[in-house]
């Protein structure tokens, strides 16, 4: 058993060419591996008066490995997912399109995504309300309604849900409006 008064020089020693390895199998690429096995050190060293390893050193550090890579996917997924949208929104020629008729996709598309707001259950109208026209974190709304944080972040993705579908069925092509959307909901 590793407690708070293991050896890190010797943990690192022994273990990371091991984890290095494993993270070039899982992520294809030596540098991104090598700043995964690194942070894990980093946090590793700055919690260590906080870790307790009860398992084998090997295993607490390969399932930390693991959970490190993880979060490196989910971040690169969200990464390209914003880059996609950006790019996309830079493709649009806003030039071409007329004043008046942005202003009447505007108003539709306001009109669509409170339309959807009113469809939704009172609780997650509740809480995308408070989201989106007031502001509110997601802990306050937590706090506020006497419900988890995980609560509060499952209902305002499905509520999101519900909003981009109303947007896609109506043909409201919701990227090329994106600010005007933003700014809807900040200026609310």
């Amino acid at each position: 058993m590793v407690s708070c008064d293991f050896d890190f020089d010797l943990l690192y020693k022994e273990h990371a060419a091991t984890l290095l390895n494993i993270a070039i199998r899982k992520l294809g690429d030596k540098d991104q591996a090598m700043d995964v096995v690194q942070d894990l050190f980093v946090d590793l060293w700055q919690r260590k008066s906080m870790i307790n390893i009860t398992s084998e050193p090997r295993n607490y550090l390969i399932s930390a490995l693991y959970h490190k890579i993880f979060q490196h996917f989910r971040k690169v997924g969200v990464n390209d997912k914003h880059i996609a949208h950006f790019t996309l929104l830079q493709t649009v020629d806003h030039e071409q399109l007329e004043e008046a008729e942005l202003e009447e996709n505007h108003e539709s598309m306001i009109q669509h995504i409170d339309h959807s707001v009113t469809q939704m259950p009172p609780r997650m109208r509740r809480i995308f309300q408070l989201k989106y026209y007031q502001s509110y974190s997601n802990q306050e709304i937590a706090s506020l309604l006497g419900i988890s944080n995980q609560t509060v972040k499952n209902q305002l993705c499905k509520s999101l849900d519900q909003v981009r579908k109303e947007l896609a069925e109506k043909k409201v092509h919701d990227t090329v409006f994106l600010l005007p959307m933003l700014s809807y909901f900040l200026l609310r």
